[in-house]
């Protein structure tokens, strides 16, 4: 292991002379035996040996450090990759002051690679649904995710956001998601970082996780904004908006929540809706 530090600091010429200079003092003592001068020669290769052995400690000390995850464990990009996901929706209504809620099943495949228009290697991922393991997949939506080796970027309806950046560790600072999407569409009135605190983060790094019967031994934690304004029903402005996905080595996305609603006081109603995502099959 000593050596293989060593190696791994470049510090190789350090072990090749170190073997010259064992190979000598060895030959010599064979030539010398038996003697004070013999005895008085030990004691000065105990010394040059305690000496180089700090030495080899002091490079080997260079290695010590957290090693961080791989740019692509977390999120692995192959076509013919898929993950199976049991999804809970609830959708408020503000107008009808009803709340609906939705239990269905939502496959993410990579079905192809493609060349954005930065001519940069890119993936599209289909999204089909049906609503119980007895029906038949229809299609939904198509993703483009893009690797680019410092960041993730995953386009999805128009809208553009970094869900990774790289490395992942626990040193990583934070990051703007969403410095490609625009706000200022009604549709995306949630990602108003002007209204809204939004910032990226990863936190629980090889951490194992469950989303229900699915164990994952290795998982990374995003969140994207965990944020609360009142309670609705007091008669004041209130909101919620939350952001959280759930990554497991050598799958990718295994949980999901997100939450985003406004409290409508004239109606005293929510208005928006609630998602949770559960990996319960993948490749």
């Amino acid at each position: 292991m000593l050596f293989n530090r060593i190696i791994g600091c470049k510090k190789r010429h350090f072990l090749k002379y170190l073997g010259k200079i064992l190979w000598f003092l060895n030959f010599w003592f064979i030539l010398v035996p038996n003697s004070k001068f013999y005895t008085d020669k030990m004691q000065i290769f105990s010394k040059i040996l305690l000496s180089l052995s700090a030495g080899a400690l002091l490079f080997a000390s260079c290695t010590k450090q957290t090693e961080e995850p791989k740019t692509d464990d977390y999120f692995p990009l192959e076509i013919g990759k898929y993950i199976l996901y049991d999804v809970d929706s609830i959708t408020y209504d503000d107008h009808s002051r009803t709340t609906y809620h939705n239990n269905y099943q939502m496959r993410y495949e990579v079905v192809d690679t493609f060349r954005d228009n930065e001519g940069r290697l890119s993936y599209a991922i289909d999204v089909l649904q049906r609503v119980t393991s007895n029906d038949t997949f229809v299609g939904r939506d198509v993703i483009h995710v893009t690797h680019t080796g410092a960041r993730l970027e995953w386009t999805q309806t128009n809208a553009k956001i970094i869900k990774m950046v790289f490395p992942i560790g626990a040193s990583t600072p934070s990051w703007d998601g969403l410095t490609f999407v625009e706000p200022r569409e009604p549709a995306m009135a949630e990602y108003n970082t002007s209204v809204f605190p939004w910032e990226f983060k990863y936190s629980k790094i090889g951490e194992s996780f469950d989303p229900g019967n699915n164990y994952f031994e290795e998982t990374v934690t995003v969140t994207g904004i965990d944020e609360k304004t009142n309670e609705p029903g007091d008669s004041v402005y209130a909101d919620r908006n939350f952001y959280q996905e759930i990554y497991a080595k050598g799958y990718g996305m295994v949980f999901k929540e997100r939450i985003y609603w406004v409290y409508n006081i004239e109606q005293d109603y929510k208005k928006g809706y609630q998602l949770i995502m559960r990996a319960v099959t993948q490749n």
